[in-house]
């Protein structure tokens, strides 16, 4: 699953797009099989459960979407009335669409995202606490992915409604049970990137800054929960791009490779890192590294745009002309193929390469 920042979303964070002013939940991965296993288990969050669970991440970090699907698929028939198997299933669809930059299963993602709210809806007065606060984890998360969708491809405003309906979720979730740290993580980074794209309207006092209280819940999941600190960490390299912290986004995205070479989540902020630090060289190898993975399944050629982008920036930065010239003229080579909706959202990017090409 990419990371998807409770922003802009994860291209804007990465210059993929102009950034548009939303507050969405970072995508909830779960944290590797050593801190699953460390934990205790609760009534609802059982062994078997996580491990089913931490299986499916795996394969999802190294982008192999149709085996995560399936796994959670079995989830779903080992357990019908467990909302995670549903939530889960509607976040690795989102993922895939936004790995790919494109709207591939609306009504599919909508449908999963149904069944979580009306099976948690169900469990919120019949259930102990602290499954009840298990309850209101997942309908936060579903109301954040539906937020989410909308800001990527429906209504801005219908994002930012439902977006405040999930944090309402996660504070109530810690009314129930307040050592559920998983909560954390929606709660940290709704907290950060309100506070961080509020523009104006924070200004205004209408959004109070709340990035160090973000900042502070993040490390909390990471330190303490149940099935999120991988997530939470991964949610923290977001939030250190955003305020320019790169030593430490690469630190932390090179050990995620290791464990997720397959996949290119990390390699997007990796790249970017390098690009802002100036280190050029890396930057360059990390970014022909998405490119060779992106080429054989372009999509709609956004991804594919952006790398070609930041390459020919790269080549300039480290006066080799030519091989600048060669990538902007490569990019012409697809060109006719790039859809209009593409083309809008690369307009920059795209005459970049344009005036490159003619050098």
């Amino acid at each position: 699953m990419p990371l998807l920042p409770m922003a802009d979303n994860i291209t804007g964070m990465i210059n993929k797009s102009a950034g548009i002013f939303l507050c969405l939940l970072i995508i909830p991965l779960l944290s590797s099989p050593g801190h699953i296993m460390a934990q205790s288990y609760d009534g609802y969050m059982d062994s078997v459960k996580a491990g089913l669970l931490v299986e499916a991440q795996r394969v999802l970090f190294n982008d192999r979407f149709e085996a995560a699907d399936s796994l959670y698929s079995v989830f779903i028939e080992r357990y019908p009335d467990d909302p995670a198997g549903y939530f889960y299933k509607a976040a690795a669809l989102l993922g895939e669409m936004s790995d790919r930059e494109e709207n591939l299963y609306p009504e599919q993602f909508k449908h999963l995202l149904d069944t979580v709210e009306l099976l948690t809806a169900g469990r919120f007065e019949s259930e102990a606490p602290r499954t009840r606060a298990w309850m209101y984890l997942f309908s936060g998360h579903a109301r954040s992915y539906r937020s989410l969708w909308e800001a990527r491809f429906g209504s801005l405003l219908s994002a930012v409604r439902t977006a405040f309906k999930a944090r309402s979720d996660y504070d109530e979730g810690l009314k129930q049970d307040s050592t559920l740290f998983d909560l954390y993580l929606g709660l940290g980074s709704y907290h950060y990137w309100k506070s961080a794209r509020a523009g104006i309207f924070r200004w205004l006092g209408i959004f109070k800054d709340e990035k160090d209280l973000g900042v502070a819940e993040l490390y909390e999941a990471w330190r303490h929960s149940t099935i999120s600190r991988e997530s939470a960490r991964a949610a923290l390299v977001w939030v250190w791009l955003d305020i320019e912290e790169y030593d430490s986004v690469i630190t932390i995205t090179r050990e995620a490779l290791e464990k997720y070479p397959e996949g290119k989540s990390f390699l997007w902020p990796l790249a970017q890192a390098y690009f802002e630090k100036k280190d050029y060289k890396s930057a360059l190898d990390t970014y022909r590294k998405l490119r060779l993975m992106i080429a054989p399944a372009p999509g709609n050629y956004f991804n594919l745009i952006e790398c070609d982008y930041y390459l020919n920036r790269c080549f300039d930065k480290l006066e080799k002309t030519d091989e600048a010239r060669r990538t902007a003229r490569d990019f012409k080579a697809y060109l006719d193929k790039v859809p209009d909706e593409t083309r809008r959202k690369q307009r920059l990017n795209i005459e970049h390469l344009k005036r490159a090409a003619r050098t």
